[in-house]
């Protein structure tokens, strides 16, 4: 029987492919381009086993150690592995996601025979590599300091655990690579599968050498990027090295005074060696400290006498030593004398013998004594010495000799001189010998120099040499005067002060000086010169009766001066130039001067003030004298009339062109094209004939009028524009100005071009013409968002813009601005549209090339273009064209413009058959050309994960996330979160229940904690894998302030409101209240009517979830009534109203999630009673509003609630705005501002584990949530 099958089965093999193996002439056979190979790859990394087919006819499927893995591409069962590749170019690579010790096997590629083709078998081996876990030195901390004595022995093991293959170890010494005989290294099997531990044992024998060095054993391994390594510190302990003293030789000389440091140093030793420092064996420092290996004590000072001798010893020691280690050394010290002292008589008289004696104390070595006398060097001096103190010496000199006849007292000095230090002490000492005065002499003033009147002047009189001291007496002009009188020593002085006078000009003053020794008296004398301003300044006119056009003369005389004063002449502040006319001499030695200014008169110099200054310059002082002219002149405007007065349409001018004139009055004449303008009426008529014609300010009812100087404008027309004359006149002439009234008006759009329409490379020209004053070329502008201008030309003429657009492609395509501005009025724009001709092109986005529906559903296949001019699209299937409208009953295609060139097509396969799935191609086209793109029709299958999941917000305890769906299986999908915090790896999930939702806050986590997120998707067909790991977020460091309710506010306010506003909100309130009761009574009876005839359907309701964009922030307060632990509750999540760096909130009724993972058993279902409240300030959801009413232009007081089973429902009434979603309305009620209306809400109990990541689903979601405004 076991025959009769073989040779049956030999039998069906050659019939189903003996007659295949033969190929047509010629026909090349199915080979591979690109074979498997063995490879390797680090766990977790992404491997690629490269698989190409040419010519291929077989289908291809993969096998791993033999066991084959099928011919779908997502490889079912391996969710990690899928084959990548054009497969249409028989590209059929495997790839393996975050592989692992699983993946480490043989991988065939495997094509079958197919049209006479051989079966083709291609093998790799992929082989996974494993990092080492750890490495350690066993028994050793990390970083451990190991402290061993010298020449002891260590051993070392280094222990690198759990690689594949094993890892190589190799041991540095302070980073540098060592090769020990010692080593030995042992292999051991680990106790996980496939992996090795490795054992590298090294001995050390240590010297000092060692002392500080880091010995580190370092892993290799082809799966980690860098090394990772274990290394210890060792420590050698000995005893230091001799002490070694520097900053002192023996037998050196230092001189005292100086500053010396005496080093000690021990190199080596571990620990370093203490260093003490001592003076004739007592401590005198203790304060060593290391540098580098060695142990250093400094001990600095100041020497003095007292060191001479001293001697200073260093001693070192540590643990190790058993006798400190010790230096010396002995200072010789030289110093100075301390001090030298002369004795001898005070004073004598000619012919005297005198003796004078010189003591030098405390010199090394003995100081040698000289005498000075009068400058002169006396060597016939005695001299004797005595040992003294530590090592010094006394000197004792005397010298005689007779008193000679001098004019002045005799010094002696003595020097005491060091000559080994080249030092010198002196002392000199004064012997009085009687004399009579040297003539005196004058300080504080020289002669022939001025001084200021009115200051005071000190001049002193000072004797020289007189012993006993000069007597000094003073004198003026022969009159003897007091003067302040001091002696020091032989030196007389007598002090006056003088207060200058003009009358001290010239007087003289003498100083005489006598004593008892002199003859007769000695002085000195000296002459004052004072200088003082002039005390009058008189100016003088000619003619008295000034004329503009005629000339005048004024005459400056100044009043006595010594020196002379300088006249200068001012207008105002500008100098002006005078003419000298004469000087003369005057009292006191003063001069006067006179000096004269012509003026050649204008009206300007009417009512001018001309100074005279006459000022000493010696004294910098000065007298001023002023005249105001009175000239008489024909009228000047006070200001220069504009050539040009600008002024916008619709505006009033009012112009003042006031003259003066002397004499008055100035009698004022406008006029306007010859004729003179009317007297102005005290109306505002014109504010309505402007009313009427805003843009050209009136239609010819403005008033122009006139008074006196002032030109009035009221409502400006542009046939107000023009020259306007005013004739200015008095009795000396008349004067005209000449204005042009220029109106400006804001700009208006005459003209611009309508749609444009270019072939791809042609150039495309855009016109807008405009009006408006001003109007040039920098206020005409092209504006479109995100363009680039710098491909375009632009030309402004003629108050026309034109932008052409050179060799124009399909990226030109768009809405072109053309915005004129004069920042007159508000700003012209008009709207040009540009559309260039081409081909369409397919959108080719993996969200369209699948589409899935269940069997005898409706399939809907979805194909995107752009393209210009219009796009139709065809839709094929093997060849077959099915979107002509032959099976209507079976097939219909939707196409839909969704932009200027954008274009959707939608294809519907109605009752799906087995045999629907497969191949689509849409084709997309227009007169320029066509693009096609391929959807595949498949099975509902599991979703796609998710894609771009990122973070959008965070607060203190929020982290608001997004994400882009992806293909959803063609079943609803719904969303799970994971979580975790950096030091955990458990995870938190959290399920989004709602579909369509992509957005969603994650609440209740910790502050300033940072949070690793990633996200799956699931139907009921199954789960993607997990994306977005690892997407991270930190929450703030901070919680928002509490606000403190204030509320007194408003208090002082409403106690003042008047009775009848009181009257009025107490009539308002009560409307407003049997309103709300009406409208309660209502609702009351549709819930009545409700529960009655509960709905057949048991579906969750659609939930309020949107992005809105800007929205305001959004709070919640929970009810009274909270649910159980267990509870599962629904909340809206919004960003924290103090985080102002929102961009939009979600409104969501997405279930709320527990705290831990959680299985999937029977649900709970539990009804809250309790009310929920919201704020006022929130618009609805975006996406439940028609297109034409905007969120924007709902009122305050607006409310709406949301039910189980109808989507948001109120009473009908005036008030009620009704939304339909489908075919059911939907209302929202418009009570009056502050209502609130109680929503119930269902919630969902779960029951919690530790661990898992199962979802439960929450069946229906909040029954109830309301929204008041």
């Amino acid at each position: 029987m076991q025959v009769v099958k073989i040779l049956l089965l030999g039998t069906f093999c050659l019939l189903t492919y003996g007659g295949e193996n033969q190929l047509a002439s010629g026909q090349q056979r199915q080979h591979f381009r690109n074979q498997p190979e063995d490879q390797h790859v680090v766990e977790g990394a992404v491997a690629l086993i490269k698989c190409e087919v040419g010519n291929q006819k077989g289908r291809v499927q993969w096998a791993k150690d033999g066991f084959v893995l099928g011919f779908n591409r997502t490889i079912p069962g391996y969710p990690r592995y899928e084959m990548v590749g054009d497969g249409i170019n028989g590209e059929h690579h495997l790839k393996i996601h975050n592989t692992t010790l699983h993946d480490d096997a043989d991988y065939q590629c495997q094509v079958g025979p197919a049209d006479g083709h051989d079966p083709l078998r291609a093998t790799g081996h992929l082989t996974v590599l494993l990092a080492p876990t750890s490495i350690e030195l066993l028994g050793r901390g990390r970083e451990e300091v190991i402290e061993v004595n010298e020449g002891e022995e260590i051993t070392l093991e280094c222990q690198v655990e759990d690689a594949k293959p094993v890892a190589m170890v190799r041991w540095y010494k302070n980073n540098e690579e060592i090769h020990l005989d010692s080593r030995v290294d042992v292999e051991k099997e680990s106790s996980q599968r496939r992996r090795h531990t490795l054992v590298s044992k090294v001995t050390l024998r240590l010297t000092p050498a060692d002392d500080g060095s880091h010995y580190a054993c370092h892993a290799e391994h082809p799966a980690l990027s860098q090394p990772i390594a274990a290394s210890v510190k060792i420590s050698v302990l000995y005893p230091p090295g001799p002490p070694m003293i520097t900053g002192y030789t023996a037998g050196e000389t230092i001189r005292a005074g100086e500053e010396r440091t005496l080093s000690c140093r021990s190199r080596g030793g571990n620990p370093l060696g203490r260093v003490v420092w001592y003076r004739n064996n007592e401590i005198i420092d203790t304060t060593d400290r290391p540098i580098g290996a060695e142990s250093v004590n400094e001990y600095k000072f100041i020497v003095d006498s007292a060191d001479n001798g001293a001697v200073f010893t260093c001693e070192v020691r540590n643990k190790l030593t058993e006798k400190p280690l010790l230096a010396s050394v002995k200072l010789e010290v030289q110093f100075p004398p301390d001090k030298v002292v002369v004795s001898g008589p005070t004073q004598s008289r000619v012919g005297e013998n005198v003796t004078l004696t010189c003591v030098v104390e405390n010199s090394n070595p003995p100081a040698e004594v000289s005498w000075v006398v009068d400058g002169q060097p006396r060597p016939e001096a005695t001299t004797r010495r005595e040992r003294a103190g530590p090592g010094g010496w006394h000197t004792v000199s005397r010298l005689e000799l007779s008193v000679p006849a001098v004019d002045r007292d005799m010094m002696f000095t003595c020097h005491a001189t060091n000559q080994a230090l080249g030092e010198t002490k002196v002392d000199t000492y004064m012997l009085s010998v009687l004399r009579p005065p040297l003539p005196p002499v004058l300080h504080g003033y020289s002669e022939g120099s001025g001084i200021r009147v009115g200051s005071q002047q000190r001049i002193t009189c000072v004797s020289r040499g007189g012993n006993p001291p000069a007597h000094l007496q003073w004198y003026r002009d022969g009159q003897k005067i007091p003067s302040r009188k001091h002696s020091i020593d032989d030196v007389s002085s007598a002090e006056i002060e003088i207060v200058a006078e003009p009358q001290d000009n010239g007087a003289q003053y003498r100083c005489e000086a006598h004593n008892s020794a002199a003859s007769s008296p000695v002085s000195v004398s000296t002459t004052l010169v004072v200088f003082f301003p002039p005390e009058t300044v008189k100016i003088s006119q000619s003619p008295r009766r000034l004329s503009a056009g005629s000339q005048a003369i004024l005459t400056c005389e100044s009043g006595p001066s010594n020196p002379a004063a300088t006249i200068t002449w001012f207008r105002g502040d500008y100098r002006m130039a005078g003419r000298l006319q004469e000087t003369s001499s005057s009292l006191n030695g003063g001069t006067r001067v006179t000096n004269v200014l012509a003026l050649n008169l204008t009206a300007a110099d009417d009512g001018l003030t001309y100074s005279c200054q006459a000022k000493n310059t010696a004294l910098q002082k000065d007298v001023t004298q002023s005249v105001t002219l009175h000239v008489n002149y024909a009228p000047t405007f006070l200001s220069e009339p504009p050539d040009v007065v600008d002024v916008v349409v619709g505006e009033s001018e009012e112009l003042n062109l006031t003259a003066r004139a002397n004499p008055g009055p100035v009698i004022y004449t406008w006029t306007r094209h010859g004729l003179p303008l009317p007297d102005p009426v005290i109306d505002d008529s014109w504010r309505d004939t402007y009313a009427q014609h805003p843009d050209m300010g009136g239609a010819g009812g403005s008033r122009v009028s006139a008074e006196g100087p002032l030109l009035y404008i009221r409502g400006v027309t542009v046939d107000d524009a023009g020259d306007y004359e005013l004739e200015a006149t008095n009795q000396e002439g008349a004067t005209v100005a000449k204005v042009y009234l220029n109106v400006q008006y804001p700009p208006t759009i005459k003209y611009t071009s309508e749609m444009v329409t270019v072939s791809e490379g042609q150039d495309a020209h855009l016109e807008c013409a405009a009006d408006g004053n001003p109007l040039t070329e920098a206020m005409m502008a092209w504006r479109r968002d995100d363009y680039d201008f710098t491909k375009t030309e632009q030309i402004f003429g003629g108050k026309k813009a034109t932008l052409t657009v050179l060799r124009a492609n399909r990226n030109d395509t768009g809405v072109f601005t053309c915005e004129v501005n004069n920042s007159i009025g508000k700003v012209a724009t008009a709207n040009i549209t540009l559309v260039v001709k081409t081909k369409p092109v397919v959108e080719r986005s993996q969200l369209l090339d699948r589409a899935a529906a269940e069997k005898g559903k409706r399939g809907e296949l979805r194909c995107l273009a752009e393209g210009a001019p219009d796009v139709s699209f065809s839709w094929k299937r093997d060849g077959l064209l099915l979107s002509n409208g032959a099976r209507p009953d079976k097939y219909e295609n939707e196409t839909v413009r969704t932009g200027l060139v954008s274009w959707a097509s939608t294809f519907y396969i109605r009752n799906v058959h087995e045999d629907d799935y497969g191949r689509y191609e849409c084709i997309a086209e227009n007169e320029l050309g066509a693009s096609t793109f391929t959807v595949r029709f498949i099975k509902p299958t599991r979703p796609d994960p998710p894609l771009s999941l990122k973070v959008v917000n965070t607060t203190h305890d929020t982290v608001t996330l997004a994400w882009k769906p992806g293909f959803d299986g063609g079943k609803t999908q719904y969303f799970r979160l994971r979580y975790r915090t950096k030091d955990s790896t458990s995870y938190q999930y959290l399920d989004v229940y709602e579909a369509g939702v992509s957005i969603y806050t994650v609440t209740d986590l910790s502050l300033n904690t940072e949070y690793y997120f990633s996200i799956m998707s699931y139907n009921d067909r199954g789960d993607s894998e997990y994306r977005g790991e690892f997407v991270r977020a930190t929450t703030r460091s901070e919680a928002p302030p509490t606000p403190v309710p204030s509320s007194n506010v408003g208090k002082e306010a409403s106690t003042k409101l008047p009775g009848l506003w009181v009257v009025i909100i107490v009539l308002v309130a009560t409307a407003l209240l049997a309103l709300n009761v009406s409208a309660i009574v209502c609702i009351v009876r549709r819930r009545r009517n409700k529960r009655a005839s509960p709905p057949t359907k048991k579906t969750p309701p659609p939930s309020v979830s949107s992005t809105m964009a800007k929205a305001m922030p959004l709070s919640v307060t929970q009810g009274s009534d909270q649910a159980s632990s267990k509870s599962t509750t629904n909340t809206m999540y919004a960003p924290s109203s103090y985080n102002d760096t929102v961009v939009g909130e979600t409104l969501s009724s997405i279930s709320e999630k527990s705290r831990e993972s959680y299985t999937q058993e029977d649900s709970v279902v539990d009804y809250e009673d309790g009310p929920q409240y919201f704020p006022s300030g929130h618009a609805p959801p975006a996406h439940l509003l028609p297109a034409h009413f905007l969120p924007g232009r709902l009122v305050p007081g607006q409310v709406f609630l949301y039910d189980q089973y109808d989507l948001l429902y109120g009473c009908v009434s005036p008030r009620v705005l009704e939304i339909r979603i489908g075919a059911k309305p939907h209302l929202f009620d418009l009570p009056r501002a502050g209502d609130s209306l109680v929503a119930r809400k269902k919630t969902t109990r779960r029951k919690r584990e530790s661990g898992g990541d199962r979802r439960g689903h929450a069946g229906s979601e909040a029954a109830g949530s309301k929204y008041q405004y």
